[in-house]
C-alpha cells in the first residue's frame, strides 16, 4: 500500500462521516470490577450507538447479552474503539487494531493513566462530546515493528507503541551490544538493558532510565540505556525514518519484549532491527484534552503559583 492511499485511510478513520457501532475491551484480570465496562455501555447505548464487545473481554465478563468479535476483525466492524482500563489494556489493544487504522478513545480504570486520559467519572460528558457532537481531536501516535534475525532469517517480530527492550536474561551480568543506525557504527554499549521508545514510550520505562520526555508528535525514537557501565553514557534522540541494528555481541543470552506484553529470547550474534511501523495508533480525546496538563497531573510537576491552574 502506497503512502498516499495509506495516509487517506488513515485521515477517514480519524474523522469519520458518522459514528455508528462502538467496539469496546476491558481490562482482563481477576480482581477487576465489570462495573465501569458497564457504565460506559450504557453510556454508548444512551447515545444511540451500536455496541460490540471484543470477544476475550465478553469472555471474561460474560457479557452474552452483546454481540462480540475477534480483536483482528474490530476493524472491520466498528467505527471506533473503546478501551476501559489502565494503559496496558491501552497499549495491547492499540497495537493490535492499529493495522486497520481503528481510532481509540481511553478511559482510565486503572493508576497511572497517561494513554487513558478520560477518567472514569467524566466518561459520560466526554464520550457524548466525542460520540454524539462529534467534537474531539485527532492524534496519530508512531509505532515499532522490530524482528530478531538469526543467521539472515527472522525467527520473532512484534510491534510497540511504547518500546522494544533488549535485555539481559534473568541474573546473568550485563549485555555487550553494538549498535548500527542506517548502517552506520554507532557505538558498543555494556549494560542491563537498552530501551528504544517512541515518544509514547518517552514516559514509560525510558523515564525510568533518565531518558527524555518527547512530545507525542515529535517524529524521534529514544535509544536510553539502563545502568550502563560508562557513567558518560547518555540517552540519545534518532530520527524516527532510521534502521536500528543491535548485534547480541555477549555470550550471554538476552531478552527482547516488545510493550513488555510479548518477548522472544535472542541469542549471541542475532540482529535485534528496529525501524518504524508502516502504520500509527489514532487516538481521540476529547477538546479538552491537555497533554502537558497530564505531565503535571501525573509526574507531579510544581507549578508557578503566579500561573493559573
Amino acid at each position: 500500500m502506497n503512502d498516499f492511499l495509506t495516509t487517506s485511510i488513515a485521515d477517514m478513520r480519524a474523522h469519520p462521516s458518522d459514528i455508528r457501532t462502538v467496539a469496546l475491551a476491558g481490562r482482563l484480570m481477576p480482581d477487576t470490577s465489570v462495573e465501569p465496562l458497564l457504565q460506559v455501555i450504557q453510556t454508548v447505548l444512551g447515545l444511540g450507538k451500536a455496541v460490540i464487545i471484543e470477544e476475550k473481554t465478553a469472555q471474561h465478563f460474560n457479557l452474552t447479552q452483546y454481540a462480540s468479535v475477534e480483536l483482528r476483525d474490530i476493524g472491520m466492524a466498528a467505527d471506533v474503539m473503546i478501551a476501559v482500563g489502565g494503559d496496558g489494556t491501552m497499549l495491547g489493544v492499540a497495537r493490535r487494531v492499529a493495522p486497520y487504522q481503528i481510532p481509540l478513545v481511553g478511559i482510565n480504570q486503572g493508576h497511572l493513566g497517561f494513554i487513558t486520559d478520560i477518567a472514569l467519572q467524566d466518561a459520560p460528558s466526554a464520550l457524548r462530546e466525542i460520540l454524539h457532537e462529534r467534537q474531539f481531536d485527532a492524534e496519530f501516535r508512531d509505532l515499532l515493528h522490530g524482528e530478531i534475525i538469526r543467521n539472515g532469517e527472522v525467527i520473532h517480530s512484534g510491534t510497540a507503541l511504547n518500546d522494544v527492550v533488549v535485555g539481559r536474561s534473568g541474573l546473568e551480568g550485563m549485555l555487550e551490544l553494538n549498535v548500527n543506525v542506517d548502517g552506520q557504527f554507532m557505538y558498543s554499549q555494556r549494560a542491563d538493558s537498552l530501551i528504544i521508545a517512541t515518544p509514547t514510550g518517552s514516559t514509560a520505562y525510558s523515564l525510568a532510565a533518565n531518558g527524555p520526555i518527547l512530545h507525542p508528535q515529535l517524529a524521534g525514537i529514544t535509544l536510553a540505556p539502563v545502568a550502563p557501565q560508562s557513567l558518560s553514557n547518555r540517552p540519545i534522540v534518532l530520527p524516527n525514518s532510521c534502521v536500528i541494528d543491535i548485534e547480541i555481541v555477549s555470550a550471554k543470552s538476552a531478552v527482547v519484549h516488545f510493550d513488555v506484553h510479548s518477548f522472544a529470547q535472542a541469542q549471541s550474534g542475532d540482529i535485534v532491527r528496529i525501524v518504524q511501523a508502516p502504520y500509527q495508533s489514532i487516538f481521540w480525546h476529547p477538546k479538552s484534552y491537555n497533554y502537558f496538563a497530564t505531565l503535571r497531573q501525573k509526574l507531579n510537576w510544581q507549578l508557578n503559583p503566579a500561573r493559573p491552574q
